[in-house]
């Protein structure tokens, strides 16, 4: 398969192809490894390769499996995947040996018939909307090499966006798959809480936040992956239970007349940049002329949870280190850990268990007042970010020069609206609608009720009819041309 064709296809299609035996695993996985090759040097999305258990593996994969051959790609984070490093982009785990088993996720991933052709770049422990970490170094945003492909799964954006795999692993414990997608071009989803195994050695991530899943280029490919990898797990504190209706089908399903609110203004009252605005009004004149109710809303007082989200996932990342302190056998040094990192270690020593479980209350009140909200609407329709992608260097979480409060306002002031999902455990879906003067991405948000997955993932895909991003997306792979 030429690398022309092979960019062509989304995930589904190239199952398609394996099925019907035009085209085999081991040509996809030829095709995906020379991009990456040829453009990674550029890019720096991928930071580990396993090509040799890629191409072990395309011949011995079942030609029928949902997903036969397609190329993957995993983040530098959380899941374990058999053959691979788990380093968190931290060069003080660099050492870690290869884990021996796939966790849950990955295990999916596998008996879906994905090609897993190694590991993602990341922010170091995933903590920014950038992804620049020291050990590894920026990843860059394909439609403008000085700017950042978002964070933290920054590194997954850039390796779909620019055609190297057609689909990516992505976390997203405060828009860490939203945010990268609107900065990227992409269909970034982050399904219920619940559905989707996190793991291996928490029952929870994040102390809850975080959800695992994919960044796409069509939203059928995230329904299909939903379907492919959510479900029961033994340790998983708060499944779901699945749906009779695949959320593959809902791609195709008729969208009832649906209550939709919609807001520029995010909790806590920040305001996107005019282009953003603008592509957030236009996508709800959409809507209202196709028969929905559309309606202003504003945010609850309480989903203004800068506070106590930062110190619920900042000492989630103190958690981590004291855990991998057990696995490298001695403590970090000061180099060998970035500034936000040495950050949330000192926020984690000086709080107590009533600090953290005065942040879960709060985020608790925010969850129910979330809840209210969805009462009096079926999707909510807002901007994923208020800004257009920052400059490479432009947010700093690593160096000497660091600030926790400067860093919070920059970071927030990229990004305020995509947490408060996080919090109250909603899906919630970034949509490539349109594009800035500067010929850079523009992402729109949805979002719903908990659970309601198939509802959100079939009016996105109305949207994908109606509003189209394949041909910027295809413009963008082709200029990316491999010999």
């Amino acid at each position: 398969m030429r690398a022309e064709e092979y960019i062509a296809f989304d995930a589904t299609a190239l199952a398609e192809l394996v099925h019907a035996g035009d085209v085999s695993p081991q040509a996809l996985t030829e095709a995906a490894i020379k991009r990456i090759e040829a453009l990674n040097p550029e890019l720096n999305a991928v930071v580990e390769r396993s090509y040799a258990q890629a191409r072990s593996a395309a011949l011995q994969v079942d030609a029928q499996a949902p997903l036969a051959g397609v190329p993957f790609l995993a983040k530098d984070m959380n899941i374990e995947v058999a053959g691979l490093h788990l380093t968190a982009s931290c060069r003080w785990l660099a050492e870690l040996p290869q884990a021996m088993v796939d966790a849950p996720l990955a295990a999916r991933w596998r008996a879906a018939g994905l090609s897993i052709l190694g590991r993602t770049n990341t922010p170091e422990f995933a903590g920014e909307f950038v992804t620049e970490p020291t050990w590894r170094g920026a990843t860059r945003n394909p439609w403008d090499l000085g700017r950042s492909p978002g964070g933290s799964s920054g590194g997954a954006a850039a390796a779909v966006a620019s055609g190297m795999v057609p689909i990516a692993h992505g976390t997203d414990s405060g828009g860490s798959i939203r945010v990268p997608a609107a900065a990227c071009g992409l269909v970034g989803f982050k399904p219920s809480r619940g559905w989707v195994p996190v793991g291996p050695h928490l029952d929870e991530l994040a102390g809850g936040l975080d959800c695992e899943h994919v960044l796409t280029r069509s939203v059928r490919d995230s329904a299909l992956m939903l379907d492919l990898t959510a479900g029961l797990e033994p340790t998983s504190r708060v499944p779901l239970n699945l749906p009779s209706l695949k959320f593959a089908a809902a791609v195709s399903a008729a969208v009832p007349s649906l209550r939709i609110g919609m807001t520029l203004a995010a909790p806590g009252g920040m305001r996107p940049n005019p282009e953003i605005g603008a592509a957030v009004e236009r996508a709800a004149k959409h809507l209202a002329r196709a028969g929905h109710q559309v309606k202003e809303f504003d945010f609850p007082a309480s989903a203004n949870i800068g506070e106590p989200a930062l110190m619920i996932w900042l000492t989630a990342i103190a958690e981590e280190v004291d855990f991998y302190r057990g696995r490298v056998g001695r403590p970090a040094e000061p180099h060998e850990l970035e500034a936000l990192t040495w950050a949330a270690v000192a926020l984690g020593e000086r709080s107590s268990a009533v600090d953290y479980v005065r942040a879960r209350r709060a985020l608790t009140a925010a969850t129910r007042d979330m809840a209210e909200v969805f009462k009096r609407f079926d999707v909510l329709v807002l901007p994923t970010t208020a800004e257009l992608p920052p400059r490479i260097g432009q947010i700093d979480g690593r160096t000497a020069a660091f600030d926790l409060e400067r860093w919070n306002s920059d970071s927030y002031g990229y990004a305020p609206y995509t947490e408060i999902f996080n919090v109250a455990g909603q899906p919630a879906i970034s949509l490539p609608l349109e594009m800035s003067s500067a010929g850079l991405p523009i992402g729109v948000q949805l979002a719903a009720p908990l659970g309601e997955d198939a509802k959100l993932l079939s009016l996105a895909a109305w949207l994908e009819r109606e509003m189209p991003w394949a041909e910027r997306l295809a413009t963008l792979r082709r200029r990316y041309a491999v010999d």
